[in-house]
């Protein structure tokens, strides 16, 4: 009885202990309470009510910031109500949550893939997220140079974003150890182009021209000049006109003609002048300039027509050729040999 009753005293000492210890703010009734409230917010991100996931997620971070997983939870809960666009500032959100995530795994690779991607998709609309995006990206190269997919990440922001200024700055230290650096002139073309800044996206086709000396490899840089401008008069007739649409069009077609002077018989670059050329005639209030754009056109063309049909022709004759190669291989089979003696071992003896 005596042994009994001091088991029940230990008992009770030990649950006073417990209550004692829970009131004075030890924290482990708060981890109880914010885990019960973490997995009641992930079974309504699991219904799709993102709103009241985020709800008990924050409740669970003011018990208890350190529930496993919950800033990642609480990460994509954000994020789904961005990508529902039911408001904008939740990507922001997301990225802090992400943020305080990875401070707690490091490793997750995954995540900060998904972080990067949320930068990326919030920064078009949003001047900070696009500043933050930037730092993000210019850290991951100071850390290494070498990383090819932060490069990567920092194009598709400039493209997104319409960066151009932030684009020079970047890449102009890549052209001034490189100066013959076309491809890095293109990336510079394509975002300023993306960035409504015409001249200046001409003006980089034109240096790629400028920077090789091949003729072959020249008369391709200048033939792209004439693409582009016949691309953007074709395909965005709205965005320019007038006076604007001409100087396009002038440009594009003497790029396509120093093209053709370097390269003979540049049947691409001719239709492409053609091209231009009528497109100018479109955009020309004056009579006289629209009558010499059209005959102009129609000189490249026939010229360009007389090329392909010449080309088509020695193809059509080198197929003939091949084929009669063909036919008079199969013809020419080998004969079998026959040197063998006949012997008239077999036959019968002769009389006399």
């Amino acid at each position: 009885m005596l042994r009994n009753r001091s088991i029940n005293s230990v008992i009770v000492f030990a649950l006073m202990a417990l209550l004692t210890s829970l009131s004075a703010g030890c924290g482990l009734w708060d981890t109880v309470q914010a885990r019960q409230l973490a997995r009641d917010g992930n079974d309504l991100y699991k219904r799709s009510d993102y709103k009241g996931a985020v709800e008990k997620y924050l409740e669970a971070r003011s018990l208890d910031p350190e529930t496993p997983n919950l800033f990642l939870n609480l990460g994509y809960a954000y994020f789904s109500i961005y990508d529902m666009g039911e408001d904008e500032t939740a990507a922001a959100k997301a990225i802090l949550a992400f943020e305080e995530y990875l401070k707690r795994q490091p490793e997750d690779k995954d995540v900060q893939v998904f972080l990067i991607k949320t930068l990326l998709r919030a920064a078009p609309s949003d001047d900070k997220m696009a500043d933050r995006a930037l730092n993000t990206f210019l850290d991951m190269l100071k850390k290494n140079p070498a990383d090819h997919e932060a490069r990567q990440y920092l194009i598709t922001l400039f493209i997104e974003c319409k960066r151009y200024e932030d684009a020079v700055r970047f890449f102009g230290k890549d052209l001034e150890n490189k100066p013959d650096d076309v491809e890095t002139m293109k990336i510079l073309a394509i975002i300023a182009d993306k960035s409504k800044m015409t001249q200046a996206a001409v003006d980089w086709y034109w240096r790629r021209a400028e920077a090789l000396s091949a003729p072959e490899k020249k008369a391709l840089m200048l033939y792209e000049v004439g693409t582009y401008a016949w691309n953007l008069l074709h395909y965005q007739p709205r965005r320019h006109v007038g006076i604007e649409a001409i100087k396009l069009a002038d440009q594009g077609i003497e790029a396509c003609r120093q093209a053709m002077a370097l390269k003979e018989k540049y049947a691409e670059a001719m239709i492409y002048g053609n091209l231009l050329f009528l497109k100018r005639a479109l955009y020309d209030a004056d009579e006289q300039g629209r009558f010499i754009a059209q005959a102009r056109a129609f000189e490249m063309r026939k010229a360009a027509g007389a090329i392909l049909a010449e080309r088509k022709k020695q193809k059509q004759a080198k197929e003939e050729k091949a084929k009669e190669g063909n036919e008079a291989s199969d013809s020419s089979e080998a004969k079998p040999k026959n040197d063998e003696k006949k012997t008239k071992t077999d036959e019968p003896a002769k009389t006399g």
